[in-house]
């Protein structure tokens, strides 16, 4: 073993040199497969062989026992985990995107139920308002009007009938005409007032009742998607 050297007079920023310890003693096969890989590497014998006794020794492989075949077999062992990895990434991604169309496709429906819904209760308001104007129209406004015209025609030329014959028959002057007339209209607003109270009475529109809201419809359950089994990997060798 030779001793180390001192570090005098180096500076702090350079590195220690190695220790070189005696050389073993290889066959002539051996230092041509080493001088060879090593060229071939670009790196010195002492270099490829101490990176090769580190690499063995920290894998835990036995050098002795070790063959090409076997890391062959070891690579594909590699390879056909890869690809299991890969295919159950893949699965893993397609169920994620079906979870997804399944779960927009609920949506859809869910709104589509809303919307209807909605739809309807709008349509039930709608047929409420015109229900109850209708029936204003055919119970109140519609006779109403139609005895308003006529009762205003027949007043008019009863009460001018009247109120001439009146004057006549009494032997007034035609200044009473105008004093007969006053009495007339007074009379008829008292009883316009309480024929408007029974008419209401017997032509009660009823009033407009609230439309039942719908329910919300329920949220849809989530989907359940079965789980896909994991690819099988084959016996290591």
């Amino acid at each position: 073993m030779e001793p180390s050297k001192s570090n005098a007079g180096r500076g702090p920023g350079k590195k220690e040199p190695e220790q070189v310890l005696p050389s073993l003693k290889i066959t002539q096969e051996t230092d041509r497969l080493l001088t060879a890989h090593a060229k071939k590497l670009k790196v010195s014998k002492r270099q490829y062989g101490n990176a090769a006794i580190i690499f063995f020794a920290e894998s835990g492989l036995d050098p002795t026992a070790e063959r090409s075949q076997n890391l062959d077999a070891l690579s594909k062992q590699v390879s056909v985990d890869t690809r299991a990895v890969r295919v159950q990434n893949a699965d893993i991604g397609n169920r994620l995107i079906t979870i997804l169309r399944t779960w927009e496709k609920n949506l859809y429906g869910f709104l589509q139920q809303q919307e209807l819904s909605r739809n309807n209760y709008l349509e039930l308001i709608e047929s409420n308002i015109l229900q109850h104007q209708v029936l204003i129209e055919t119970n109140i406004l519609g006779p109403m009007v139609e005895n308003l015209f006529k009762v205003n025609l027949e007043a008019f030329i009863t009460r001018g009938l009247a109120s001439q014959l009146l004057v006549k028959v009494t032997n007034q002057p035609e200044e009473g005409y105008q004093q007969q007339m006053e009495v007339s209209n007074n009379g008829r607003d008292q009883q316009l007032a309480m024929r408007m109270r029974e008419f209401l009475k017997t032509n009660a529109v009823p009033l407009p009742k609230p439309t039942v809201k719908r329910p919300v419809t329920p949220v849809p359950a989530k989907p359940v998607v079965p789980a896909t089994p994991a690819p099988t990997s084959p016996p290591k060798p």
